[in-house]
């Protein structure tokens, strides 16, 4: 992050007040991918295919 953009953000937070920095704090944890994540992207699937009889 640049240094103008973590400035900016902590501007804007300064101006909330605790429940509005609550909702925003539960609406980060809960949109927080846990567990595995698989990039399927990343891999081929046609090689994976292959190789499996």
């Amino acid at each position: 992050m640049a240094k103008t953009e973590t400035t900016s953000l902590l501007a804007e937070l300064q101006n909330l007040n605790a429940p509005q920095l609550r909702r925003l704090l539960v609406e980060h944890l809960t949109k927080q991918k846990l567990g595995l994540y698989w990039e399927s992207n990343a891999i081929a699937r046609c090689a994976l295919n292959a190789n499996v009889v």
